[in-house]
């Protein structure tokens, strides 16, 4: 298993990243990885982002491994295939503690490098549809089976528990990953998709569709929270205003939560994880010049509670040392 994974890996490595050491376990760290989302999903960006910012701050070189799949992604690290792994706390949630689609395989080695912000998911119209809440999904054509991306399937009943709905309750449309029940959406094979705001797949159909795209909004109660956390403790809604960079997102509009984290392995190097949490803590302008969503990076968030998930020891040292309360 761990050999295909590792050859799964390497043919998606740069051809930078194929000439250098990954260098875990040893003093050196020239040149390290960070595993994530492909191109098209904002999570490759702002991985892309905290590379360069890294980069030009310290004295490492960090390179992007890419994958379709959330477990694969945090388990480059878990094998040792990757130092980082930038993903999402109730998925990594989940792969700690070997339950759903980890069931019977926990990744006990994860740990926290430092939480990143908060992460806005939502389900995503055409605009001039007659879907207009939540519950007007019932019966409607959305992707299904989720073979290469089965947070998808998490994902999908978290949203649609918001109005007391699941998957079950919709018309399925198989599809494999995030990128392709996008495509999906564009070639009107379904409804509605689900995205990240401001994805860079969600402003590329958005200015292909006439009218565009819109979020629903979502209810946002003590109730409908507690519905959507049945399916993972880590969703809420939130609310959020539009922006240039929000395409989809017309007014005021209640979306699903979760953080995004940075992960490594408890077996990473003090000072390797030590230096990236340093250089993300002081240059959030870089951070922010690599993609607009680090405006909702804090230097105090870093350390925000994951109930379900344990800090890097070099984390939880730099956070005392610059006096940031830890929730975990």
């Amino acid at each position: 298993m761990f050999s295909i994974m590792r050859s799964s890996i390497l043919s998606m490595v740069t051809a930078a990243a194929l000439l250098a050491p990954l260098g875990i376990g040893t003093a050196a760290a020239q040149t390290v990885a960070i595993s994530t989302l492909p191109p098209g999903a904002i999570n490759n960006v702002q991985a892309a982002a905290i590379a360069k910012a890294v980069q030009e701050h310290s004295n490492l070189q960090m390179r992007l491994l890419t994958f379709s799949s959330p477990a694969a992604i945090i388990g480059a690290v878990q094998y040792k295939q990757a130092e980082f792994a930038y993903t999402s706390n109730e998925e990594a949630g989940d792969a700690f503690a070997g339950i759903n689609q980890h069931q019977g395989k926990p990744m006990k080695d994860l740990r926290v490098a430092f939480t990143v912000f908060p992460f806005r998911v939502g389900i995503i119209v055409r605009n001039n549809s007659d879907i207009k809440t939540v519950a007007d999904m019932k019966g409607k054509r959305v992707g299904s089976g989720w073979t290469s991306f089965k947070q998808g399937i998490a994902l999908w009943n978290g949203l649609l528990a918001n109005a007391g709905l699941s998957l079950k309750d919709t018309t399925p449309v198989p599809t494999t990953d995030l990128l392709r029940a996008a495509d999906d959406f564009k070639a009107g094979k379904s409804d509605a998709f689900m995205f990240a705001i401001g994805g860079p797949k969600v402003a590329e159909i958005h200015a292909s569709i006439d009218g565009g795209v819109r979020f629903l909004n979502m209810e946002n109660s003590p109730q409908a929270n507690a519905r959507m956390q049945a399916v993972r403790r880590e969703y809420h809604v939130a609310a959020v205003k539009p922006a240039p960079n929000f395409p989809g997102v017309i007014g005021p509009t209640n979306l699903m939560e979760y953080y995004i984290v940075l992960l490594t392995h408890k077996d990473t190097p003090e000072a390797l994880v030590y230096t990236v949490v340093k250089t993300a803590y002081g240059n959030k302008p870089a951070l922010v010049a690599g993609h607009p969503s680090f405006r909702a990076f804090t230097q105090a968030g870093m350390a925000a509670r994951q109930d379900r998930l344990q800090y890097h020891p070099a984390a939880l040292k730099f956070f005392k040392e610059v006096g940031i309360a830890t929730g975990k």
